[in-house]
This record gives structure tokens, sequence and C-alpha cells, in this order.
């Protein structure tokens, strides 16, 4: 038979294990060969074809360096077919026998015709931060401090608030200083709340109380905020003795005392990585901690804050607070898991500092017994850490199955300091040394080596998206991964079914598609989305 033709190449690099394949047509393919050609026939006779071995009219020598196959043959119309070269034997002078492995891939990928499958690894059309958050069940090491906010840590801005029973006429106040009542917060107290400007002022209030006989009326005396008071001062005096107090102010039913916002950070331990899914957690989220004993991880792919003054998303948190001994503080995530103000993930303060003074047994027993309240993170809030490591990223992706193993998640990694795992009452001790027993917001973050590592995986091989779709085989400039789930059967067409069976088996193993071919196996070389 005549008018067939044939070219040989050699330095062919794609691998018969469909590790890695083109998204070439049937002409790009064809050129391709002509580019590696070693040897062509044109209009040639061929001897036999015959379960995949093709005699041609060649010499030897110009044949044993071929690792590569196009030909067309009149008998199957104007089809090309690709091949490997599997082995090349000499059968006299002018004869060469070559034996072939059919690229199914390459030789029907023109013909190529998608179905909606099960997707379980992809590279993404969409890497928006926050858009991926399906746990890959990756070992992650241990975590760092990428940075730190803190909301009521200035001491210089909290005053000394007595909690008074009465108030006795004899005690001298300015005309407009009388509107001093007992409801805080929508609630009615039996005590008056005064705020003392200095230690100086408190004590004198004390001796005004003592000279009139009046020590018991002092309930208790506390720590407060200067944000629950009035910016007026009013002087109470009696005798020699004089103070300057504010009153305390919030008398509504909610008491907005501060605001605490952290901007997601921009890398990730100084790591500035490619794929964003290493924005979300548990590679970056943020710990927020009452310094007294309460740790709380938030995710900011949860917050639909934004921070207009840094262009950043970020968590922002409103502490409302309630008058008691010791104080009642909760710090309320905004706009966190769909609602504008979440309080079923609000984080408790430590109480703040109870202050002894002489003749009072309540407060002396009370400052013993301890006001700080320490409380347990709920294992509902976030999610157990192990929760995260279940599912198996890629299993059965081939030679990539080692990769998984090497990458897989063996330990289980702390998101929150030792400190928070004990019931310490360390509020008063937090205080002390600056920390004021307010909020602490840090910004935590996967380590640099552990962050490069995760993020070379997931140029590789995409992300676990676990969804049925049609999947986009040129969503990348350089490359696409793709593995499809199950038995599911992503590709059919006009192909013959044992090369249709075998082309969704590729998939299903998982497979590299490069887009160009001098690209081939060059996995670190910049992939951006189209």
């Amino acid at each position: 038979m005549t008018d067939s033709e044939i070219i040989l190449c050699s330095g062919i690099k794609m691998d018969k294990n469909y590790e890695n394949v083109l998204s070439y047509n049937e002409e790009q393919m064809v050129n391709l060969c002509r580019q590696n050609a070693i040897y062509t026939g044109n209009n040639y006779k061929i001897v036999g074809v015959r379960e995949n071995v093709i005699n041609i009219s060649a010499r030897y020598e110009d044949c044993i360096y071929a690792n590569y196959i196009a030909y067309k043959n009149k008998k199957y119309g104007n089809k090309w077919f690709f091949a490997w070269v599997t082995d090349v034997k000499l059968l006299n002078p002018a004869t060469t026998e070559i034996t072939f492995q059919i690229d199914v891939f390459s030789t029907w990928y023109s013909r190529f015709n998608l179905n909606q499958v099960f997707i379980e690894r992809e590279h993404v059309s969409d890497d928006t931060i926050g858009k991926h958050t399906i746990p890959e069940g990756l070992e992650i090491g241990d975590v760092v401090v990428s940075n730190k906010e803190e909301v009521l840590n200035n001491i210089s801005n909290f005053k000394i608030c007595v909690a008074l029973t009465d108030i006795p006429s004899d005690i001298t106040i300015p005309s407009g200083g009388q509107n001093i009542n007992k409801l805080y917060n929508g609630i009615y107290s039996g005590v008056y709340y005064v705020a003392c400007e200095s230690s100086n002022d408190a004590t004198q209030l004390i001796k005004m109380y003592d000279e009139l006989s009046m020590a018991d009326a002092i309930y208790s005396i506390f720590m407060i905020p200067s944000l629950f008071c009035e910016l007026e001062t009013h002087t109470w005096s009696y005798n020699n003795f004089s103070a300057d107090l504010r009153y305390i102010a919030y008398d509504t039913e909610s008491s907005w005392i501060a605001t605490g916002i952290i901007d997601r950070p921009d890398t990730i331990d100084t790591y500035t990585p490619v794929n964003k899914k290493l924005f979300v957690w548990p590679y970056c989220y943020c710990n927020v901690t009452n310094n007294s004993g309460l740790t709380v991880p938030f995710k900011y792919e949860d917050s639909t804050s934004f921070n207009d003054v840094t262009n950043k998303t970020c968590l922002t948190f409103f502490l409302e607070g309630a008058i008691t001994p010791g104080l009642s503080i909760k710090a309320i995530p905004q706009d966190y898991k769909g609602l504008r103000e979440n309080y079923m993930y609000g984080v408790d303060l430590g109480k703040f500092p109870v202050c002894s003074w002489n003749s009072d047994v309540y407060v002396n027993w009370l400052t013993q017994n301890g006001t700080n309240a320490t409380l347990n993170v709920l294992g509902s809030t976030i999610g157990a850490i192990s929760g995260l490591a279940t599912g198996n990223p890629i299993a059965g992706v081939g030679g990539a199955i080692g990769i998984f193993h090497s990458m897989h998640q063996f330990t289980e990694a702390k998101m929150t300091p030792d400190q928070a795992r004990g019931n310490v009452n360390s509020g008063d001790i937090n205080f002390a040394y600056s920390n004021s027993g307010g909020l602490s917001l840090y910004n935590m973050t996967i380590k640099r080596e552990i962050a490069k590592s995760i993020d070379s995986y997931f140029s590789r091989f995409g992300y676990k998206v676990n969804e049925v779709k049609t999947p986009n085989l040129n969503s990348r400039n350089k490359f696409n991964f793709i593995k499809v789930g199950g038995m599911d059967e992503l590709v059919h067409g006009n192909i013959p079914a044992n090369a249709l069976e075998e082309i969704n088996s590729i998939f299903r193993k998982g497979v590299t598609i490069f887009h160009n071919y001098n690209d081939i196996g060059n996995y670190t070389i910049s992939n951006p989305i189209v």
C-alpha cells in the first residue's frame, strides 16, 4: 500500500505514564514531530501494520535513536497517529522494524468532548482569597506570630472606680454634679459608681467616708477604662479632703466602649505565596486572646470587614461592657460568618483588678478568691484542628502519591499558645505588666519553610475542589492539573472505545496538561490564570 507518511522523532520529552501531556491539536503535534524528525518517509510502502509494529523502508542507522513516531495510513483515512517508539530492529539493510505504543492522549485530543464529572483537584480559574477553603490535609507544622494588635492596652486610660452604697449630704458637690444615678446598661444597681482621676483622689474619697464614719458605704473599688467615664470632672470635698471624680456615663442598654481591628497579613512569615489559599485557615488566621486564659481562632475568610484606611480585609471587634466589680466586657466580631454582630463568637475579657482598702472585709475576700473568670474554648467554636487532617487530596495520583505522603499531616499543629489550655487566673498579672487585661489580636501563620513547600505543592497539583463540574483544561497559561474522582468519565467523542477508556483512566489518575511543549516538566514556571 502506498501514499502513507511516517515521521520518526528523537528527543520528544513526553512520558508513557501520562504524568505530563500536551494540549496540542493534530496539526500542532505534526509540526512538533517534524521539528524533531530524524527520518521522514513520503509515499512509501508499508510492509505491514500488526500489533503496533511497522516495517519501513529505512536504514537501521537512521532509525535507532527514534523515541516517538507520527504516521498516517490511508487505510485509516487521513488521521494522524502519535506513538512512543519502544523498540527498533534491523530486518535487512533496507528495512527496519519499529515497535511502538500509541499515545492515546495526543492522538485523540482534538476530538475531546467533556462531561460534567466529580473533580477532586484542579488548577482553579479564580484564586480569590477565601474562595477555596476545602481542607487539604497537609502537614502545616507549628505556627508563628506575624503581627499583633492590642485593645485597651494603655494603662494611662484606666481610672479607679469606687462603688458607693450612699452619698452623704455632708460632701460638697458643685452645682451640675448631682445627676449621678443607679442605672447602668439598662440595669438597676444598688450602688453608685464614680471614677477617681488618680490614686490620690481615691485615697481622698476613702478618707472623706472615714471622717463621716461611713466606711461601710464603700462597697468595692476596681480598675475601669476611662471610656466608661464622663469627660467632665466633678470635685467632691469634705473638710480638708477633696477628690476629682468622673461619673460612670453609660446608662443605656448597650455600651460600645472600644473597637479592635487587625488586617489580614500580606505575607506568610515574610514569604509571599503564589497560591492565595495560603491566606486562609489553617495557614493564616487570627488568634484573639483575653490574656487571662482564653484564646479563640478567627478565620479571615469568614469576615466581610474591610479596612478603608489600609484597603485590606480585616477582622473587626467591638467591645461592650457592663458595670460590675472587675467589669464584664465582651469582644464581639463584626461582619463575621454572615452576621453584622456575631455574639455567638464573642470573646469574654478577663476581669480587671479589684483593689483592696482598709476596713472592707468583702472586697478582701473577693480579691483573695479571684474575680477573673476563666473560660475554655468551645470545640464547636471553630472546629478541632484534627478535623482538618481528614481526606486524601490526591489518592491514586500515580507518581504523585509519594509526593502526597510526604506532604500529609502527621502531627497536629498548635493553633493557640500553651497558656490558653490552662485555667490560669492571670488578669491582675496582665494588668500589672501593661497588658491591662485587655484584648490582644495576633496574626498567626505557618512558618516560611512550610509555606514555601505547600505553595510548591499547590502550584504543581492545584487545589482540592470536590465538585461536580466541567473542568477548564486551559484555565492556566502554562499548565493545568486535573484529577477526576471515582470512575467518572470526563471525555467522550468520536474516539475508539479502548482509547476512550484509557484516556478517562488518565484523568482519574491525575494528569498535568502543558500548553507549550517547551515547558513540559517545568513546574516552577509562572502559571497565571488565563
